[in-house]
Order: structure tokens, then C-alpha cells, then sequence
């Protein structure tokens, strides 16, 4: 009977052979009903199969120096202080097991309670405005301070500001790397590195000496957004790569937020399309918090740090700092009014009419799909998409995508805890 070690060199040794990714893994896996069948067969056997089964162009490998390569990676990770998760684990990020396509490795270095905490992932441009810096920092410290992972890729820009704000507050935050974690990327996150490794934590599914690679980069994205209930893009323009990571995120079914931006600035191109697809603007963390205070107060670290900053533990609620909040308010009302004036001219040129009452023509144009969750969540006063994909029998990234259609055309509306119903 194999060990859970053996299990981890299995995987790994999978992992050496050019071509074979997590997706072809899993095929394996399934055909073989077990990982160390797989070691069992021939390696020609199990080329035919990636071949002609699976249809993927894999190079010649040898069983034996897979596995030599494999038990070096596990001793070369144990030198270093690297722990090594398989997604049989029990500690394996319970987020990140649901998504398709999920890291059969994760190898990490820090705090692993980190992964299995709530979080959200701030993202954005590697070369921000002072605006974005700012707003990176101070959101991140504020949910660091609630016990709330912040979850980024060490980057510059963006990445780095939300590090920071989360070590300035408890040091709850998570770096995804796009290489080995025995390398820093880039070099000047040294200090930043050196206090995730001590309070926070750093994963990756790339192997120790695995240099940075672009190609990398895209790839670790969907575990950022697979981390976390949801993604905050700060600012991107047109070809940032942060829109990779909010691409993934809508695939896997996560809430998209938004900062706030300004319009007429290029910097924010990404901002301004997300929001005219539907995505929230976050102006502040109570956004985020409305929205999923009850998913999140089934940690108890979080519920004693919100009963801390929130009287009564009431979100909604005036903070102490009262002037401070109005001074925010006011700017998000007039921020707002911008936005929706700006929206109101897209869309007239559009021709787009929004249902009200009693004004059926924008329903009688939905596709099937559409017309068939609009029917289940018509049933209902109030519906969880767990249940909607459920009824509707489709996967939970289509049925997001579905939804988030449905409401950007003013049909159903979001409720807080990823709840929906029809709008008035």
C-alpha cells in the first residue's frame, strides 16, 4: 500500500514528462483508477494511451528517471523549508479543489492556515497610479485585519502594494508564484518574500529551480482566483495580464470587483469594461463584506475581529471615524452618478431597453439558456446559485457566466451570499 509520500513522488514524476499538465493527469488517473497504476505499465503503453486516447503529442520518457527526478524535487523541497500538498490532501485549499483543472502539486513555504482561511485576491497593473497604490495598500490592510487572506502574485505594481497593506496588519496574505519558490521574483520583493515565508505564506506548483518564465505567469492565475471567493481588479488597461486572472475567476464562478477609476484615464480601460459587463465597484471593504459576511463568519477570527472594528458587528454600521466615512461617502456618490451617466450614453446608443413592471420584451428575447434559469429563479422569492446550478444541471462557471448576463441586462438582480432573484 503506497504512502501519501509516494503518492506526492508519483504526481510529481507525472509532472516531468513534456506535455502532461494537471488535465492529462487527471485522464490517467481516471483510466488507470489509481496513481500507482500508472506506474505499473509500460511507459509505451502509457504513451499510446496520452497519444491516441488523449490526443496529446507527449516526448519519450523513462519511468525510472521520472521518479529519480521526482525523489531529487522532494529532497531539494525539504533542504529548503518547502512543503509539498497533493490535492488528495486534507490540507489542500478547499477553494481550490473546486475549480476545473485544479494543482495536483502545490508546494508552499509559511503558514499553510493561510490557505484554508477566507480570502480574497487583489490584482492589477504592474505600473499603477498613485491612486491605485494607495487604494491597493488600504484595502488589503483592512482585510488582513479581519483574518481575511489577501491573495496576489508578488509582482510589482499592484501585487505588491496589496502585500504590503496585509503585512502592515496581521501579515494574512498568500504570494502565488510563477516559478520555484526558492526563487524571489523579481528580486526587489526580497523583504516582502522573507515575511510571507515567516507569518504569511508562499505557493506555487512549479518545482524548486524552476526559473520565471512569461509563459508562467498566465498559467498561475487561475490559482489567485481559485483561492479566493472573490477578485479585485485594481486597475488594468487594455492587454494587462490581470485580466487573465478575472477571466479565470468569472470561469470559476468568483465575484468580480472593481476600484473605482477614472474614466477618462487609458490606465483603466479593464475597469471601465468590467464595470459595462456587470462587475461591482468596490469602494471600500464593506463592499466586499456585505456581500459575503455570511459565508465568511464561518470563521471565527473573522467574527471576533469584525465584533473589534464594527459595533455590534453590524457592517453596515457607522465606523468610529464618522467624518472620515462621510467625506468617503460623498466621493463614492459622485463617483457613481459618473459612472451611471457614462453607462446611461452606452447604452442608449445601444438601443438597450431594461425591463421595469410590466415590460416583457426583453425577456421574450433571451436565449434558451437564459429563459431557462430565468424560469428556476422566477420560482423563488430568493435563490442560491449552488441550487440554480443544481435545478438547471449545468456547471457552476457556465451557470455564473448565464447569470451575470442575465443581470448586467437588468432581468434578475444579486443578493448578498450569492443569492439571486428576479428584478422588480
Amino acid at each position: 500500500m503506497s504512502t501519501d509520500n509516494d503518492i506526492k513522488t508519483y504526481l510529481i514524476a507525472l509532472n516531468q514528462i513534456d506535455k502532461v499538465g494537471d488535465r492529462r493527469i487527471s485522464e490517467l488517473i481516471s483510466h488507470y483508477e489509481s496513481v500507482e497504476n500508472i506506474f505499473e505499465d509500460k511507459e509505451e503503453n502509457i504513451k499510446d494511451l496520452l497519444k491516441k486516447k488523449f490526443k496529446s503529442q507527449v516526448g519519450d520518457f523513462d519511468k525510472n528517471e521520472i521518479l529519480d527526478k521526482a525523489n531529487e524535487i522532494v529532497n531539494k523541497s525539504k533542504d529548503y523549508g518547502i512543503g509539498i500538498l497533493s490535492l488528495f490532501d486534507e490540507e489542500y485549499p478547499f477553494n481550490l479543489k473546486q475549480i476545473d483543472n485544479p494543482p495536483y502539486i502545490l508546494y508552499y513555504k509559511g503558514d499553510i492556515k493561510k490557505l484554508r482561511r477566507n480570502a480574497v485576491a487583489i490584482v492589477g497593473t504592474r505600473e499603477p497610479t498613485n491612486e491605485s497604490r494607495k487604494y491597493s495598500f488600504e484595502l488589503a490592510s483592512k482585510l488582513s485585519s479581519l483574518n481575511i487572506t489577501v491573495v496576489s502574485g508578488m509582482a510589482k505594481g499592484v501585487d505588491r502594494e496589496a502585500h504590503l497593506g496585509a503585512i502592515s496588519s496581521l501579515v494574512n496574505t498568500a504570494a502565488v508564484l510563477g516559478n520555484g519558490i526558492d526563487t524571489v521574483y523579481p528580486s526587489e520583493n526580497l523583504k516582502i518574500y522573507n515575511k510571507l515565508i515567516e507569518k504569511g505564506i508562499i505557493v506555487s506548483e512549479f518545482e524548486i529551480g524552476r526559473k520565471p518564465d512569461r509563459m508562467n505567469f498566465p498559467r498561475r492565475n487561475r490559482i489567485i482566483s481559485g483561492l479566493s471567493y472573490a477578485v479585485v481588479m485594481v486597475e488594468a488597461a487594455s492587454k494587462s495580464g490581470a485580466l487573465i486572472t478575472v477571466d479565470y475567476a468569472l470561469n470559476q464562478g468568483r465575484d468580480v470587483y472593481i476600484a473605482p477609476y477614472d474614466e477618462k484615464n487609458n490606465a483603466y480601460f479593464g475597469n471601465h469594461k468590467l464595470y459595462k459587463d456587470g462587475a461591482k465597484i468596490a469602494y471600500g471593504v464593506q463592499d466586499i463584506l456585505e456581500d459575503f459576511d455570511s459565508i465568511f463568519s464561518n470563521d471565527d477570527d473573522y467574527v471576533k475581529m469584525k465584533l473589534k472594528y464594527f459595533e455590534g458587528g453590524d457592517i453596515s454600521g457607522k465606523s468610529k471615524d464618522e467624518n472620515k466615512d462621510k467625506k468617503e461617502n460623498k466621493k463614492h456618490k459622485e463617483h457613481k452618478e459618473q459612472i451611471v451617466e457614462i453607462n446611461k450614453k452606452h447604452d442608449d446608443k445601444k438601443n438597450y431597453k431594461k425591463v421595469k413592471g410590466k415590460n416583457n420584451e426583453l425577456i421574450s428575447s433571451l436565449n434558451d439558456d437564459e429563459t431557462s434559469l430565468y424560469n428556476i429563479i422566477k420560482k423563488s422569492d430568493k435563490i442560491h446559485i449552488d441550487d440554480i446550478v443544481e435545478e438547471s444541471n449545468i456547471k457552476v462557471h457556465t451557470a455564473a457566466s448565464i447569470l451575470m448576463q442575465l443581470e448586467i441586462k437588468g432581468v434578475i438582480k444579486q443578493l448578498s451570499g450569492k443569492f439571486y432573484t428576479i428584478e422588480k
